[in-house]
């Protein structure tokens, strides 16, 4: 009887026991569920609008780099209202924040090769609720193909495909896809596009040959860096002849971007050819096609 009885109470206490370790699995399934739903952020102003800024690795995107390019947005759509927008080489959504707070009804769409950049691009438009916005994990080339990109670290913003003309060291190398843009038109959509910006740390050309067709269907603005002159590096000097000399087949301006020692936009003025300067303040530059200079005249005039 005293067996018995010892034995239910056993029963009991290990039946209780085990109700107990149950609750505390799930709480604690449920506590890891939350903590990998949720996204660490630090909140920002930037162009009048609180940005919801995610961080990941330790990594965040810098809102405040390249005012000018606020500034000069912000002109254009005063003058014309953008309503489509391609963003080549995306990195952290460095221009996908200014795009979205001057209007966040602007159609994005961003093409960034590094996996790591585009996970926390689509982290950025989430936590923000940002709408109409398309991040493509790819590069645009002028042929599909894999293809390395190196750079000093994961998230490396000056990471190329090209680094013999990129100002990169080769420290980390992904493996990358990259495609023309006549491969994923008909993912993206035949929409006439208003802005195109490339910034590839070297493979700029490719891109703009890529672009052919559009550029002669929808002659959008192209705001566009070439890094500065290299003067031992012959490839890199013909490369930025051969670009300059293919914008100019396809009837297109180049006007070169000045900025403040603040960063800030203070003029556009008209130059022949890209990459034959000696430094990084003049490597900006926006190109306008012939069709659309008495749209875009306030603008060039503004000096």
């Amino acid at each position: 009887m005293l067996n018995s009885y010892k034995d239910k109470a056993l029963s009991a206490m290990l039946s209780n026991n085990l109700q107990i370790s149950t609750r505390k699995s799930k709480l604690k399934i449920k506590i890891f569920t939350s903590l990998v739903s949720f996204s660490l952020f630090i909140p920002r102003f930037y162009n009048g609008k609180i940005i919801k800024v995610p961080i990941q690795d330790g990594i965040k995107v810098g809102i405040s780099t390249e005012r000018w390019m606020s500034d000069l947005l912000n002109k254009i759509q005063n003058i014309k209202k953008i309503k489509n927008f391609h963003d080549v080489g995306a990195n952290l959504g460095q221009t996908l924040v200014k795009i979205k707070t001057i209007d966040n009804s602007i159609n994005y769409h961003a093409f960034e090769p590094n996996y790591l950049c585009s996970n926390y691009l689509s982290k950025l438009i989430k936590i923000n609720n940002w709408i109409n916005t398309h991040i493509y994990p790819i590069g645009i080339f002028n042929e599909d193909s894999l293809m390395y990109l190196e750079g000093k670290s994961d998230y490396d913003k000056s990471s190329s495909i090209m680094p013999d003309c990129a100002e990169t060291k080769k420290i980390v190398r992904k493996i990358t896809s990259f495609y023309t843009y006549e491969s994923i038109k008909k993912l993206i959509g035949d929409e006439s596009v208003d802005i195109i910006k490339i910034d590839t740390e070297g493979s700029e050309l490719e891109v703009i040959q890529s672009y052919k067709s559009l550029l002669t269907k929808d002659s959008p603005l192209v705001l566009i860096e070439v890094l500065k002159l290299q003067k031992d590096n012959v490839k890199k000097i013909k490369r930025d002849q051969d670009l300059s000399v293919f914008i100019h087949s396809l009837n297109y301006n180049i006007y070169r971007i000045y900025k403040d020692s603040n960063n800030k936009l203070v003029n556009l003025k008209k130059e022949n050819s890209l990459g034959t300067y000696d430094d990084n303040l003049y490597a900006d530059h926006l190109l306008i096609h012939d069709s659309k200079i008495n749209t875009y005249k306030k603008l060039i005039s503004e000096n």
